[in-house]
């Protein structure tokens, strides 16, 4: 059952004829004996008490019309106050519902101190909501756009909130608010993990989850989510994907011992003639002797090294192509001429057929790739074989126009494994034999990030005994039109 609230209106006339009659009934009491005292001396009782009633009676007739207009003013200006109010209340109303018109001023002074202590605490109020607002927007584009995951997990294991990159790592579907861990989650050392987090402790470990590393940082914190118990709490986690800083630092270290297994097999040699001219006098012809084996290694130091400055400046980004319109079969036929003399020696020809197609390319560049591939290709080929270079224009049907450049050799080939590796750094197909003919290992990877830098791209096909291609694209510089009307 509803309380029963009087309206303002109601209660003013009510106040006022109670006030008004109360305040009559007092003066008419008075007046009475006012009159009594003043008439006694003059007339007998019976006429004072005639004199008395006549006067009350028209001093109740006097009173009732008074207190009836005067119940019909209060009323009136009740209802004036009264609409002014529901006016007041209405556009405080209409404020709060996100209206941002000023509120109306009422005529009486208390209604409009009213309005504006009113419209004071809104403006207020508004502002402190827009600041709120923007920062959870602010808060919320941050927690969306960072690349770690960040969960929130409630009381019960059950997620709060996981921002895109939390939802990828772990691969939850996008409706994973309120689902448990356990349901979602089978991986073991990050489930413990956070069960650690929920006994109390701040926890941070990496897991392995499927093929990725991960940092897992958990630590238990209040939350204010109406769906959490009383007096529970929240775990936020953390996931920071390690798996390519990981990788870097595995490259980095096995980068550090090849280059320490280089280096040190030409010093042990150098050090150990070294020290045999030292120690002994041998004859002059042992003596040049050693002293070609320690030339040998020297210069396989030395070609070691300027790789490795090499290799360093293209991945740092020191080194910047200067790229122009050059015709690679010409500058493969000029870089050739400084392995021709090696080549003769060891019985090799050579066929390296004119073309037209233009290249957009460093030429310094492009010269350091074709003498790296001209130095594998004559070290794996044998007596009688031929190294051939090959231009071909670009398919007008392929996207990006790319001129490829083969160098293709008859020599030993490649293993099938070994192919998708040769381009890594220090690999060889045959470690023993390259190493005794003086490879470092490092060429085919200077040919790929040199290739990359011009905006191409290199590859490789080969067959035991049957010899090795090396195939590199590089942007076209002869114009599309040119192209085809030459096609035509």
């Amino acid at each position: 059952m509803s309380r029963w609230r009087p309206r303002l209106g109601t209660l003013a006339v009510l106040s006022f004829i109670g006030a008004a009659t109360l305040g009559f009934l007092v003066a008419q009491n008075s007046a009475k004996r006012f009159l009594r005292e003043r008439l006694s001396a003059s007339l007998d009782a019976g006429q004072v008490q005639l004199v008395v009633d006549d006067f009350g009676r028209a001093f109740v007739a006097f009173a009732a019309t008074a207190v009836l207009l005067g119940a019909v003013l209060a009323g009136f200006l009740a209802v004036q106050a009264s609409r002014n109010v529901r006016s007041l209340r209405r556009e405080t109303l209409r404020r709060a519902r996100g209206r941002r018109d000023p509120l109306p001023r009422p005529p009486i002074a208390e209604l409009s101190g009213l309005a504006a202590a009113i419209e004071l605490l809104a403006t207020e109020l508004e502002a402190r909501a827009d600041t709120s607002d923007r920062e959870r927007r602010e808060l919320a584009i941050l927690v969306q756009s960072v690349s770690e995951g960040i969960l929130l997990v409630g009381p019960g294991n059950r997620i709060l909130h996981a921002n895109p990159a939390a939802r990828t790592l772990l691969a939850l579907p996008l409706d994973c608010r309120g689902q448990t861990l356990d349901a979602l989650i089978r991986q073991g050392e990050l489930r413990r993990a956070i069960e650690a987090a929920t006994a109390g402790d701040s926890t941070a470990a990496e897991v392995d989850l499927d093929d990725r590393r991960l940092l897992v940082v958990t630590r238990r914190v209040a939350t204010d989510d109406p769906s959490a118990t009383a007096g529970g709490g929240g775990i936020v986690v953390a996931l920071i994907d390690l798996t390519k800083i990981r990788r870097l630092e595995g490259v980095r270290r096995d980068f550090v011992a090849n280059v320490s297994h280089e280096l040190k097999t030409p010093l042990t040699s150098i050090r150990g003639y070294v020290e045999t001219l030292l120690a002994d006098d041998p004859e002059p012809d042992i003596r040049s002797q050693f002293l070609n084996v320690i030339k040998k290694n020297t210069d396989r130091l030395q070609h070691i090294v300027d790789d490795l400055l090499d290799l360093s400046r293209i991945e740092s980004g020191g080194w910047k192509p200067a790229l122009e319109d050059v015709n690679p079969a010409r500058i493969a036929a000029e870089t050739w001429e400084g392995f021709a003399q090696r080549a003769r020696e060891g019985g090799i020809a050579s066929l390296i057929p004119p073309a037209d197609p233009l290249v957009r390319a460093d030429p310094s560049a492009l010269r350091h790739i074709f003498g790296n591939l001209f130095d594998n290709a004559i070290r794996h080929t044998g007596h009688g074989g031929t190294i051939t270079v090959l231009v071909r224009p670009p398919d007008s049907a392929t996207p990006g126009r790319l001129v490829a450049i083969e160098v293709r050799d008859t020599g030993t080939g490649i293993p099938r494994e070994a192919l998708p590796r040769i381009f890594e750094r220090f690999y060889r197909a045959d470690p023993a034999r390259s190493r005794a003919e003086g490879g470092t290992g490092l060429g085919l990877s200077i040919v790929k990030h040199l290739t990359e830098s011009m905006e191409g791209d290199v590859s490789a096909a080969s067959e035991l005994g049957k010899g090795t291609s090396i195939r590199v694209r590089l942007p076209d510089a002869t114009p599309a039109d040119a192209t085809a009307h030459t096609a035509a």
